[in-house]
């Protein structure tokens, strides 16, 4: 029986501690029964909660990709018309871009989850109600923590860039790379790289089968477990409805998302 591997902690570039274990992406309820993470005090005042009727889990289906930076990297991007990871392990970090018809669309799937008889009619005109829950960092578009520009392409334009300039023209390898945990935040990164690299990061599980995370060669689909940062409300069903009502008193809680990490062994060129 292998052995559970446990998390380590470490700084990252904007110097702030976060927990990680390579190789693996860890659900919500497996950290909460984790001794590793027990004894995290931080981690443990968001993550040891149980909060209920609320949307978990969510599949998202995302066309989308953004890099976020600060104007010194801005003007370096603009300059070399193209990106590459300058850390030690060259990773070019990207984020998904959700928008309102991502979100739609989320919520019909979750609808025909919730109500398997439900009628196209009656999800048609179901009222909007996953926008009440969406309230993360993840779907903020208009403000981020890592810098005041963002660069947004659609997935499949970033992937063929990578596959033509990166592999030779081979299909882009995805492995399962880390899950990072801070005091309120779950990231799951996807690695993404050459086929001529594959000795190296064999280590690393292929993207394949995973149940909250896959890439079917046009889209990310992620099931996303933790939606809300604060829980504003919680969600009522009644026969084939589902409604947000109010919650009080509301509850901060932990949410997770997903980043992707392309490895650059020389720049990934986008003309300007």
């Amino acid at each position: 029986m292998a052995t559970e591997k446990v998390f380590r902690a470490r700084r990252n570039k904007r110097n702030i501690r976060e927990l990680f274990v390579d190789g693996e992406f860890i659900t919500i309820q497996h950290l909460k029964d984790r001794d590793d993470i027990r004894l995290e005090e931080k981690v443990q005042k968001y993550l040891s909660k149980d909060i209920s009727d609320y949307p978990s889990p969510v599949e998202f289906h995302i066309t989308e990709v953004a890099h976020v930076t600060n104007k010194t990297s801005l003007e370096d991007i603009w300059e070399s018309e193209g990106f590459m990871g300058l850390d030690r392990d060259r990773l070019s970090w990207w984020s998904l871009k959700i928008n309102e018809a991502d979100i739609k669309a989320a919520e019909e799937r979750y609808l025909e989850k919730l109500f398997p008889d439900i009628t196209k009619e009656e999800k048609t005109a179901h009222p909007p109600f996953l926008n009440k829950f969406t309230t993360s960092p993840v779907f903020l578009n208009e403000i981020s923590r890592y810098g005041n520009f963002r660069f947004t392409f659609p997935l499949t334009e970033l992937m063929e860039a990578y596959k033509k300039q990166i592999c030779d023209g081979q299909e882009p390898v995805l492995r399962i790379y880390e899950t990072k945990l801070f005091k309120q935040e779950i990231e799951y990164v996807v690695l993404v790289h050459s086929p001529e690299f594959n000795k190296k990061f064999s280590h690393f599980p292929e993207l394949t089968s995973n149940p909250w995370v896959a890439y079917d060669g046009y889209q990310i689909i992620w099931r996303a477990q933790a939606i809300c940062e604060t829980h504003y409300f919680q969600l009522v069903t009644r026969g084939n409805t589902a409604e947000a009502q109010t919650k009080y008193p509301y509850q901060f809680y932990v949410w997770d998302q997903v980043s992707l990490a392309f490895h650059t062994s020389e720049f990934l060129t986008i003309p300007k």
